[in-house]
């Protein structure tokens, strides 16, 4: 595309053109309707038509036939018109999406998300972004934790949940906000002794078989084995099941393998078979907070951001 040559061209005229077709070429009645002299109007289609004969030497066109009476379209005139409908047209849609994205109605989000968002605050925040920004496509990732700050600095998360002890407090080119803090609970076969108490002590535990996640992959559960301690016993913890997955791992405590202690936002998941009791003697919580770039200025960022925290609000 031949920019500098398009440079030549004013818009105005163009647009002078198009409403003299919407008139019939009546110049008369277009001048009148776009509230000026009737000679200035000629002169723009004029120099029109000068700037359209002026390229690369070529002849003399003429959009108009003004020897006839109304005055024709040329066979010019004609192709011109077609082509510059379809032009403003695109450039029409072109300044309507462009004000539409500046406001964040149209573009992409990309959100990674985990169990703890996912099964307590998103399903809301979700609802509630799509009913306002329809049009906005949402990207959802589910990611491992050592994923999620890479992810989010190589711009191919806009946005992440962090749990402790990964929140990148430290980084000044990441922007954070807390946004709910987790205890945990235990879960317990429906059939196990300690499911007929209301709340558990840590040390009426000591006995059980716990299925805990790889502590290289969730190292945060390595509290939960000091906590342990600390109560006076060393846990056991089941060396055969290597499981990340919530799903997979209320399974395994269903079928009686072992029990788990696990954020409070599992209560959310009815799994047949498990039980919930809150722990009462052992202060066991993780921090959960909303990361995004801090040099990020995506008005879609904001506006998810400012829905994020409404629905905290409206939740306390």
């Amino acid at each position: 595309m031949d920019f500098q040559h398009l440079s030549h061209f004013e818009l105005r005229q163009v647009c002078y053109f198009m409403a003299i077709i919407n008139t019939g070429n009546n110049f008369s009645e277009t001048a009148n309707r776009l509230g000026i002299k009737q000679p200035p109007l000629s002169q723009s289609i004029q120099a029109l038509e000068k700037t359209l004969s002026t390229y690369q030497s070529l002849c003399e066109v003429k959009l108009f036939d003004r020897r006839k009476r109304p005055m024709e379209l040329t066979q010019a005139g004609k192709v011109f018109l077609e082509e510059a409908e379809q032009a403003l047209t695109h450039l029409d849609r072109a300044i309507t999406q462009a004000r539409r994205a500046s406001q964040g109605q149209i573009g992409r989000l990309l959100v990674g998300i985990n169990n703890s968002i996912a099964n307590s605050i998103l399903p809301d925040v979700l609802k509630q972004f799509q009913y306002r920004f329809p049009n906005v496509e949402l990207m959802l990732h589910e990611v491992a934790i050592q994923q999620e700050i890479p992810m989010l600095k190589a711009k191919q998360l806009d946005i992440i949940f962090q749990r402790s002890p990964y929140l990148g407090e430290d980084d000044p080119n990441l922007s954070l906000l807390p946004i709910l803090e987790e205890y945990f609970v235990v879960a317990l076969p429906k059939n196990h002794p300690l499911a007929k108490q209301t709340r558990i002590s840590l040390k009426a535990l000591a006995k059980d078989s716990i299925i805990l996640p790889p502590l290289d992959v969730l190292p945060f559960y390595e509290k939960v084995i000091v906590l342990c301690k600390e109560a006076g016993f060393e846990p056991q913890i089941l060396p055969t099941a290597v499981v990340t997955g919530v799903v997979t791992l209320l399974s395994l405590v269903a079928a009686g393998v072992g029990i788990a202690i696990l954020p409070n936002h599992v209560q959310t998941l009815h799994r047949e078979g498990v039980v919930y009791r809150p722990i009462h003697d052992a202060k066991l919580t993780r921090q959960v907070a909303v990361i995004w770039r801090q040099n990020d200025s995506s008005i879609i960022v904001r506006n998810f951001l400012d829905i994020l925290q409404n629905s905290l609000v409206d939740s306390w």
